[in-house]
């Protein structure tokens, strides 16, 4: 979901820099952000699965500052992937820059299933819309959210069975599990899906877990019935993970928004039960 702010950054390049000065470092980081977050490996890099993620499989340019999903599965379950994520990634953004195609051209003829966290940053982006007018903005996001989720599908699966020939990708996405409110930010400053930040932007709500809990489901609802349009599309639901609505347990929670390690593990052992029969990795 919406990114953390990169100011750690900064001090990750500083102490690689200084670990060892026979290699350029900036390099080696720049090669690791284009590939990890544009599918850009300087070619073909065979893989049966590929990833298209925002902040819950990425959070800080593929360094497990926290083990999101994308390191959990890669760790943990055997999951080789090729992929697109970080943090503030959206689903726009994603149809925009065609970054299905990339992934598909890096994965090459062998890659059977996309794994897709999308979807979360269209709906809480300029969240001052909402203000006086929840209902109507929401369906227009959503609205949004499944025709460019239906377009990176069709266009998805043409491109490979073009190039590659076979079967279509099998696309699965999760839906979010639900937010904490009432958390406090990971980095001063970076509130979102916090009631701090609904203040800020002046969306008054009498309630915010019964606002984004509501919000989250109703989102959940939209993944069932693209599911239920497009044969090579599969929901697997994630909620009720990490505590139960109305929001998330703090003691899983890294922010608002973001599990934490433990978090994390929970949700990753979930997810790869439930897509184990689909992908056949890691059990």
């Amino acid at each position: 979901m919406k990114k953390i702010k990169y100011a750690a950054l900064l001090g990750i390049l500083t102490f690689l820099i200084h670990c060892d000065t026979k290699k350029d470092y900036f390099e080696d980081v720049g090669a690791h952000f284009l590939c990890n977050t544009y599918a850009v490996c300087n070619g073909e890099t065979p893989a049966k699965t590929g990833i298209i993620g925002d902040s819950w499989t990425d959070i800080l340019l593929g360094y497990p500052v926290v083990e999101t999903l994308r390191p959990q599965l890669e760790n943990r379950f055997q999951y080789k992937f090729v992929g697109a994520t970080l943090g503030g990634k959206t689903l726009q953004q994603v149809v925009n820059q065609g970054l299905q195609f990339q992934v598909i051209d890096q994965g090459g003829a062998d890659m059977k299933v996309i794994i897709l966290s999308l979807g979360g940053n269209d709906i809480q982006a300029n969240l001052s819309e909402y203000i006086g007018n929840v209902s109507t903005v929401q369906a227009q996001r959503f609205a949004t959210i499944k025709a460019n989720l239906k377009q990176m599908i069709v266009t998805g699966n043409a491109y490979k069975i073009a190039r590659f020939g076979g079967a279509p990708i099998k696309w699965i996405i999760h839906g979010y599990d639900y937010p904490n409110p009432y958390m406090s930010p990971a980095i001063a400053g970076s509130d979102e899906g916090c009631k701090t930040k609904f203040d800020r932007v002046g969306l008054i709500v009498p309630d915010a877990a019964a606002f984004t809990s509501a919000q989250l489901d109703s989102f959940n609802n939209l993944l069932v019935d693209i599911a239920r349009e497009e044969p090579s599309f599969i929901y697997v639901d994630l909620r009720n993970t990490l505590g139960g609505k109305p929001f998330s347990r703090a003691e899983f929670m890294l922010d608002c928004i973001h599990a934490n390690n433990l978090g994390y593990t929970l949700l990753a052992d979930k997810f790869a039960r439930l897509i184990y029969p689909i992908t056949n990795v890691g059990f």
